[in-house]
């Protein structure tokens, strides 16, 4: 009994480094997802403000220099068709990003749910070759 418990010694060490891993994972997560939450949102706020700030330079600048900077109204219409279809392609591209993690998730929760099934199915397949390689 005591060489079984010996060789069995390397499942317990394996035991309590996994535990260790998954425990620091739970742990630190929801502070990297919410560091990444931040770094988008500040991202965000930076890009919308070089924006912002730009265009108003611009328009200081037309307002100063005293020159007719006035589009013509095709170019207005380009411009507005242009911003929709940007506005629209961001749409799409978010709602097929959500779609395909939302797959992803559904995929993982499955293979979560079935993973006693697998493991089971890997134990009869482990206790065939057992009993045909393993000399009684």
């Amino acid at each position: 009994m005591s060489e079984e418990k010996e060789a069995h010694k390397e499942f317990t060490i394996i035991e309590r480094v996994n535990k260790k891993y998954f425990t620091e994972i739970e742990s630190s997560v929801l502070h990297f997802q919410q560091t990444l939450f931040d770094l988008q949102n500040e991202c965000y706020k930076s890009w919308k403000n070089a924006v912002k700030t730009n265009v108003s330079l611009q328009k200081e600048f037309a307002e100063k220099s005293g020159y007719n900077f006035e589009l013509p109204k095709t170019a207005q219409t380009i411009l507005e068709d242009v911003g929709d279809e940007i506005t629209k392609y961001r749409v799409t591209s978010n709602q097929i990003a959500i779609k395909t993690i939302e797959a992803g998730k559904k995929n993982i929760k499955t293979w979560n749910e079935n993973a006693e099934t697998f493991v089971e199915l890997n134990r009869k397949i482990m206790d065939y070759w057992l009993t045909v390689f393993v000399p009684k």
